[in-house]
């Protein structure tokens, strides 16, 4: 019922389901299965599918022209349902593979009649269904032991499908848009904008959603088929050990006073062992004179569960303070040595090409070693150790 007292239509009931799921998305994950907003709308999409079938609504004898405007959002009522049902929290294995089943039941029911009304899914995205169909034909469903996973997305395939629900998404972004500017403008429903009446706009917007959602659809079904593969064997393992227990007549979960009861039995938990006890060990080694075996006993230490690397002796911030430091005294050598190098004594010709001709210090200096360079070269003439042109 709305909050008027008149009752809802199919659209208003799947809107109120819709909130219901993203409100779910929020909420703290310590809230009761009985608060959970997901169980109240998988109870309303569950009735609103009953509703829908005990009206015929979707007919295989009609067309996608024969179903009205308002009727293409109820054709996801299975999508929304798998969605709620994935984002469902469990507290078994066993509980988790039931509600991916479904979920994966959901999704395929819901490809199967977006694919029955021609007209309603792109030529790419039919392609990518009938492959998948015809997976399914070849599988043995009658063996739950024989459960195989939908084949490995191809790479191609991944980008092409999230590059197509992009342009999808935007498209309907844009779609909303005139929606809203229709409102604005306050245009009669026969009035065109951009060439589209509102009933044509909302069909346009409805089919690309639906292909929005077929397109998630894929990427869910293959990533529930991994999950439900893993999940199988968790509630395999799941189901040896409870065997296991209750032969021995034992349980691993235990109430909050201590003991566990099973058929009537009354067990107490098993002691917890000593944190404070330290950790034994026996080495054996070889006596290498007699050959026998020496058995010696030693206590683990608190250190041997030491960190083998170095452990840090300094803080961020002092690291940082410290690298600051160094870099200031680095400059100031670097600006130390600069200024002795300029100072240093070196030929006439290195000094003008400085600009320090004008220094008389450094001029004086530099005369001696100018002699000193002539000297050198009379002594040694350019030439003067080439010898092999001497040899006849």
């Amino acid at each position: 019922m709305s909050s008027l007292g008149k009752p809802q239509s199919l659209s208003e009931k799947l809107s109120a389901a819709k909130k219901l799921i993203e409100l779910s998305k929020n909420e703290d994950k310590t809230t009761t299965k009985a608060a959970n907003p997901l169980v109240e709308a998988l109870s309303m999409l569950e009735n609103l599918q009953e509703n829908i079938q005990r009206a015929s609504l979707f007919s295989v004898n009609e067309s996608l022209t024969d179903i009205q405007t308002s009727s293409l959002p109820l054709l996801a009522v299975e999508y929304h349902m798998a969605k709620a049902y994935l984002q469902l929290r469990s507290t078994s294995s066993i509980q988790r593979n039931i509600n991916v089943q479904k979920a994966l039941e959901l999704f395929n029911l819901f490809l199967h009649r977006c694919d029955t009304f021609d007209g309603i899914l792109e030529e790419e995205i039919k392609i990518q269904y009938s492959s998948i169909l015809s997976f399914n034909d070849g599988r043995n469903d009658d063996d739950e032991s024989s459960f195989q996973p939908l084949p490995p997305q191809s790479r191609d395939d991944k980008i092409a499908r999230y590059r197509r629900s992009k342009e999808l998404q935007s498209k309907i972004a844009r779609m909303n848009a005139q929606l809203s500017q229709r409102k604005r403008l306050d245009l009669a429903e026969h009035e065109e904008l951009d060439g589209l009446d509102q009933d044509s706009l909302l069909r346009s917007l409805h089919l690309c959603q639906l292909n929005e959602w077929s397109l998630d659809c894929f990427q869910e079904l293959f990533a529930s088929s991994m999950e439900l593969q893993m999940l199988q064997m968790a509630v395999k393992i799941e189901k040896e050990r409870a065997q296991m227990d209750h032969h021995r007549g034992t349980r691993t979960d235990f109430g909050t006073d201590g003991e566990s009861c099973r058929n009537g039995e009354i067990r107490m938990r098993p002691p917890a062992s000593n944190p404070d006890q330290k950790m034994k060990l026996t080495q054996v080694t070889q006596d290498l004179t007699t050959g026998q075996l020496v058995f010696k006993r030693q206590e683990i230490r608190s250190g041997i569960f030491r960190p083998s690397w170095n452990q840090p002796t300094m803080s961020l911030e002092e690291l940082g303070e410290k690298e600051v430091r160094e870099a200031i005294e680095r400059e100031a050598r670097q600006k130390e040595s600069e200024l002795n190098a300029k100072n240093t004594a070196r030929r006439y010709e290195f000094l003008v090409k400085d600009g320090l001709e004008d220094n008389a210090d450094l001029v004086d200096q530099s005369a001696k070693l100018d002699r000193d360079w002539d000297d050198w070269k009379d002594e040694n003439p350019r030439g003067s150790g080439n010898k092999l042109g001497d040899r006849g």
